[in-house]
């Protein structure tokens, strides 16, 4: 059996059940902790690089950022935008990927590395990723096809898993977990399921469709846009950052329904990739689980 990370323990434990018995794993007790932010880490390919249209930049001098270079340097596209650091920095790109990560495992297992930590994987335009456009997937950019990926996930109906298939990226991660595991390393992953990003599937449906999308009521909607009712459409978002929009929640089941079956469908799918727990994650750091109620974290465990 798997066992969810121990940040589920803390959140499990500081919601009421504090006299609760709850497993910890016991390689987590021993755990080495070794945290990656992919896209910061090594860039392995060149050649999968993000694009400006990747990263939703509107710069026709955009370019990606030198590997070694000074990290306060403004590049030349840069200073053709803004003279201010904190206007550009969020729009740079390294190129980092799963490739690279691969290619240092010998080093981080020579450290006494056993444990690693991925800060968001999932498919998202940001170069943080807790902004998930799509969770079945791993990001294009950290594979060896963009391009082909994009065109397999346009083929899919994200709603339904039956028809998701695994893209270069998704079989690159595989790859990795099967080389991380030989060498006795432990995997987990950001499970970011309070909110996504506005480029997520449903949320893009629901803005385009309003009160006529299938998935009108998997979020938190304060509005819709009527002429005749003088209103806008409008959301709650992650402390009312808009860019970050929340799942609307349920006091039984913690997630309303739509939300809370594609969670746990995509759990499984990274837990027991094709049906075989061997092959997937050994857990998962939540973030900000004290914001989707209780019920919702004792099923999904």
């Amino acid at each position: 059996m798997k066992w969810i990370s121990i940040v589920l323990v803390y959140a499990c434990l500081t919601m009421g059940q504090a006299n609760a018995q709850v497993h910890v794993p016991d390689w987590a007790k021993k755990a080495v902790w070794y945290q990656i932010f992919p896209e910061r880490f090594r860039n392995g390919d060149p050649a999968n690089d993000p694009t400006a249209k990747d990263a939703e930049v509107r710069n026709p001098d955009w370019r990606i950022s030198p590997w070694t270079s000074d990290w306060y340097k403004l590049q030349p596209w840069e200073r053709k935008v803004s003279d201010h650091f904190y206007d550009v920095v969020f729009d740079r790109r390294y190129g980092g990927d799963l490739e690279g990560v691969m290619d240092e495992l010998p080093y981080l297992h020579k450290l006494g590395i056993n444990a690693i930590y991925f800060n968001p994987l999932f498919e998202s335009p940001s170069l943080h990723k807790y902004n998930t456009a799509n969770y079945a997937h791993i990001d294009h950019n950290f594979g060896p096809d963009p391009k082909g990926d994009l065109k397999i996930m346009s083929g899919e109906n994200p709603d339904d898993p039956s028809t998701w298939r695994w893209t270069s990226a998704d079989k690159e991660f595989l790859k990795l977990l099967r080389k991380a595991h030989s060498m006795g390393m432990k995997v987990i992953i950001d499970g970011v399921f309070n909110h996504v990003g506005t480029d997520f599937w449903a949320f893009e449906d629901v803005e385009k469709y309003q009160q006529k999308s299938r998935f009108k009521d998997w979020f938190d909607v304060k509005s819709w846009n009527d002429s005749a009712k003088g209103t806008k459409f409008d959301y709650a978002g992650w402390w009312g950052i808009k860019s970050l929009p929340i799942f609307r929640k349920d006091t039984i089941t913690g997630l309303v329904h739509g939300p809370y079956e594609y969670i746990m469908a995509i759990t499984k799918r990274w837990m027991a990739p094709n049906g075989k727990p061997r092959d997937g994650v050994d857990g998962w750091r939540l973030d900000v689980p004290n914001e989707v109620p209780h019920p919702f974290w004792t099923a999904w465990r």
